[in-house]
Parts: structure tokens; sequence; C-alpha cells
């Protein structure tokens, strides 16, 4: 559609490439996840004009989950039960434009002022759990000053480059969306948006341990990304999986028995 729809319509297919950038597929419960709707807590808290989607399952020490683009909360279905029964609460948020909150786009910076507003909620924060392009903005968020003991990071991107290489590629959009889109992100988000997103500079602050897990088939992150990632941690453990790739490294149980267990010792 790009190739042959830009030569004729530009303007149109620029603004229409740049919307795309902004707005995530938004995908449902599986069955396995709307069984565990049924045990947890389930609030909306407002954030500006957002109501956003927060889930809860379990007491003690906290452990936030946060998804990646077109994920959602409820992705954290699977560790629920070890880490409950380990003593943790498990906390998880729909994004803006994702799962059950409001909204029809979003970005970065907007995901982390409510990643703000949902921390703030938390009285005994212990750890995190990231997906994918949840770590990213994560590292974007970090302060040492968060009283958390560890950090675990699936699958995270390295740079913003690894998210819009992979949005060009998909859509084989043409040099000259690309070349408007750029301009048009750094017009309405600073010359240096891929430095301030960057985990390879923002994870260097980060005091505490950190898990990465990251599948050598990831077709959506390339495993490279953790092995770059590890160079710059403080405190940094890379876990290596085979096939089971961007989604499925979610629910695979031995894994998650692994990152509850790091989670637990510290």
């Amino acid at each position: 559609m790009f190739k042959v729809l830009t030569p004729v319509f530009p303007s149109l297919m620029n603004q229409f490439a740049y919307n795309l950038w902004f707005t995530p597929m938004r995908t449902k419960a599986t069955e396995k996840e709307q069984d565990f709707i049924k045990s947890a807590r389930a609030d909306f808290l407002k954030v500006k004009d957002f109501k956003i989607r927060v889930w809860s399952w379990g007491k003690g020490p906290t452990v936030l989950f946060i998804h990646g683009w077109g994920g959602r909360g409820l992705q954290v279905s699977a560790f629920i039960e070890t880490l409950c029964s380990m003593g943790f609460n498990v906390v998880s948020f729909d994004m803006p434009a994702h799962g059950e909150s409001d909204g029809k786009r979003t970005n970065g910076f907007e995901i982390v002022e409510v990643m703000n507003e949902v921390v703030k909620q938390i009285e005994n924060f212990h750890s995190v759990i990231t997906h994918s392009f949840g770590g990213m903005l994560f590292g974007y968020y970090y302060s040492p000053q968060l009283s958390l003991k560890n950090i675990v990071m699936i699958c995270p991107p390295a740079t913003l480059h690894t998210a819009f290489d992979q949005f060009i590629t998909t859509l084989q959009l043409p040099q000259s969306i690309q070349e408007y889109m750029l301009k048009m992100l750094e017009r309405n988000f600073g010359q240096d948006l891929f430095e301030r997103l960057s985990l390879l500079q923002n994870g260097t602050k980060i005091t505490q341990p950190v898990l990465l897990v990251h599948d050598r088939q990831d077709d959506v992150v390339p495993y490279q990304d953790s092995q770059d990632i590890m160079k710059i941690l403080q405190q940094g453990t890379l876990y290596e999986t085979n096939e089971l790739g961007h989604r499925k490294i979610l629910y695979d149980k031995a894994l998650i028995e692994r990152i509850s267990h790091f989670i637990s010792k510290n």
C-alpha cells in the first residue's frame, strides 16, 4: 500500500504512517488470562484524561509487571501463582490505548507518566518485570532513589532504533516516509529523543541486580540488544533461551521458576 500510494499521495501517506507509529494494536485477553481476571483486584486509575486499568493479585511486597507495545497487563498471568505462593503481591496495568485502558494512540512519555502514577500507589515496592518496549521505558523512568530489590527485563530493546527499524521494515516504508517520520519525531519530542530513551544510556544508572532474559530466535527484538545492554549494567546477568520467541517466553514454566527465584533471593 505504501509503495503504491506514497508517490500519488505523499502528504497523506506521510501522516498516515506517523499516526500509525503511535497506534498500538489492542489485543484481547486469552482464555487462560481471563481466568485470572476472576481472582484479580481490578481498579481504574485516573491519569489526566485516561482511565487506566490496574490489576493486582496476592499480598506482600509488590512485583510490578510492565508489558510491551501492543501487549496487555494480563500477560503477567503465568507468573501470578508462583509469585503469590512466594508471598508477593503482583501488580500490572494496561498502558494507554492498550487492554482495558482508555485511548486510541499513545507514546512512550505518556506511558511513563502513567507508570509513575501506578508506582505512587505501591507501598512496598520489591521488583519489576518488564517485557519488550516496557523495559526501555522503565529504563527512562528509573531513578536510583526507587526502593527496589531487583529488576527483570525480558527481551528489552537496547534503543528506540530497534523499534523504529522494525516498523520501517515490516511496513516496507519508502525512504521519503522514513525521513518525514524522523523529522516529525524530532520536532515534537526533541532532537535527542533517541538518546533520552536509550536503554544503553539509561541502564548505566541502574544500581540493583538486573536479570536479562532473551531468546536467541527472537524475531522482534534481536538477541544482540540484550548482549549490548549487558555490557553497561553494574550488576547484570544474561539468561538466554531458545525457540521461545518474543511472546511465548512469557509463558514458559521453567523460565518463570528461574525468574521468580531470582526475584525472591534478592
